[in-house]
């Protein structure tokens, strides 16, 4: 958008879907016909639309498809892809700059108090963050971020059970409707922790059939978090077992795509490409957040303090390129985190706690409504789809070897006594998280102090080492080429 242009520029991919006043690639919470995603209280995947004297962009609700923007020289750009909106606006990040996992960490711990996070580029300007935001631009460039339009608040059990199952029922319908250019049908990432049993069993109530499950042949025991046996026997669902290092046997250096967060990447669902096209993928990302009593006493505003890193935010390319939508169902109704918690602590819950540091009534209860055994999930949390690019070891020969090269021949331009000090700065940030700072993660409100100094009142990031702290910039550089506008595209008011 450029300034005082009443005109806006869109360049989109073949399965965006189009109409007079805007655009989306997701679903949301009524019909598709409707087109009215920025007000919609449950929205997937991303989009825009023109609104009066101002174009508002939508974010997800579940954090899982945030925005980018950049502002410059009389332009606004916005994109759902990072690597989008820096070639787009002629920018790159730092290529030595160490910092991009844990500032990106830090934006996501803030929630709706960082709608408009920050991270460094090359030049003066910088790479604006959106986690769970709507962005309106009007025509002289004024960029404004509000929250998502709130639901009702639950009162009880039973009707937040009911706010869950609606919200799920309503997006796949959404997702479905034959008058998309593409229709998504649903399919259940299933372990055998708590939010990812829940989340199926809710996507089983509203007619998905279809899960997978990841092995670990890594582990003694390979398929201890597999949901594979929950999902036929109990759920009645098809089950696919899928193994958590499969994509390194790809020889294509998938890894490239998922580098923008390399800890806690969802790189295994490389693995998945074939049958991720066309999807939406129900996953149990923030059960943690809101059904976990302790942390959804003080998750105010869809803080998570705690975390050490950032969730879903890996797979970005991957998912625009093959196609398919990504919902985390507990989202639905987060920010009424207080009456979410006073329902966990409710007297009609007590049956469904079993105690100990790992106890979730309100998932329990959905997955052994739906008829699961009480020892068949919920006994232990292992992440088996998420793995850390941060060791050689979990890298494929073939990207291991893009990765070096990359961060050699950048860093080569860097004048020394620059990569020195930067080298430097991350010696001592790591030093001072060792020897001052705390795994611990503690579930606390998110105050002023804390917003300020995130990893001084709380848990510091996963640590990654010097080696391997410039995958955000290889990510953006691999995918560069995938945005590259023809000469006869560019931008023509």
């Amino acid at each position: 958008m450029d300034r005082g242009n009443d005109a806006v520029s869109v360049f989109h991919g073949s399965l965006v879907e189009t109409h007079d006043r805007g655009f989306v690639e997701g679903a949301w919470n009524d019909s598709f016909a409707s087109l009215n995603y920025v007000d919609a209280t449950i929205v997937v995947g991303t989009g825009g639309v023109m609104a009066n004297d101002r174009f508002r962009f939508s974010a997800s609700t579940d954090q899982l498809s945030p925005l980018f923007s950049i502002a410059k020289t009389g332009s606004v750009y916005v994109s759902n892809s990072p690597a989008f909106v820096m070639t787009a606006a002629g920018e790159e990040p730092d290529d030595v700059y160490p910092f991009y996992p844990y500032d990106l960490v830090r934006i996501y711990r803030q929630g709706l108090y960082c709608q408009d996070g920050r991270l460094r580029l090359r030049s003066t300007n910088s790479l604006h963050v959106h986690f769970t935001t709507l962005i309106s631009v009007d025509e002289q460039g004024s960029v404004r971020c509000d929250a998502h339009r709130l639901c009702e608040a639950p009162s009880d059990y039973r009707s937040y059970k009911e706010l869950l199952l609606d919200g799920v029922r309503k997006v796949l319908e959404n997702a479905a409707d034959a008058a998309r250019k593409r229709s998504y049908r649903p399919l259940a990432s299933l372990s055998r922790g708590y939010d990812s049993t829940a989340v199926a069993a809710l996507a089983r109530s509203a007619g998905c059939s279809d899960a997978f499950t990841f092995i670990d042949a890594r582990s003694d025991d390979p398929s201890r978090d597999s949901g594979a046996g929950n999902a036929r026997f109990f759920l009645g669902m098809s089950c696919i077992k899928v193994g958590r290092w499969q994509y390194l046997d790809l020889n294509r250096g998938a890894e490239a795509e998922f580098g923008y967060a390399p800890t806690s990447s969802r790189i295994p669902l490389a693995a998945m490409e074939g049958r991720l096209a066309g999807r939406v993928l129900l996953v149990g990302d923030s059960g943690d957040a809101i059904w976990d009593p302790k942390r959804a006493k003080v998750a105010s505003q869809l803080t998570r303090t705690w975390i050490r890193f950032t969730v879903g935010l890996s797979q970005i390319e991957f998912r625009l390129r093959v196609g398919y939508q990504v919902f985390a169902p507990a989202c639905i109704a987060a920010r009424h985190n207080k009456a979410i918690h006073d329902i966990t602590m409710s007297e009609e819950m007590r049956r469904w706690s079993v105690g100990g540091d790992y106890d979730r009534p309100i998932p329990r209860r959905i997955a052994e409504e739906a008829g699961l055994p009480r020892d068949r999930f919920g006994t232990g949390k292992y992440a088996s789809g998420q793995t850390h690019l941060t060791d050689p070891s979990q890298f494929s020969a073939r990207a291991l070897h893009t990765y070096r090269d990359f961060v050699q021949q950048r860093h080569a331009q860097i004048p020394r006594h620059i990569y020195r000090y930067w080298h430097t700065r991350v010696w001592w940030r790591h030093f001072l998280w060792d020897t001052i700072g705390s795994n611990r993660r503690r579930s606390s409100r998110p105050t002023p102090l804390q917003r300020h100094l995130p990893f001084c009142f709380n848990a510091t990031p996963l640590r990654v080492s010097w080696d391997y702290l410039f995958t955000f910039q290889w990510t953006v550089a691999t995918m560069r080429d995938r945005y590259a506008l023809p000469e006869e595209a560019k931008p023509n008011p």
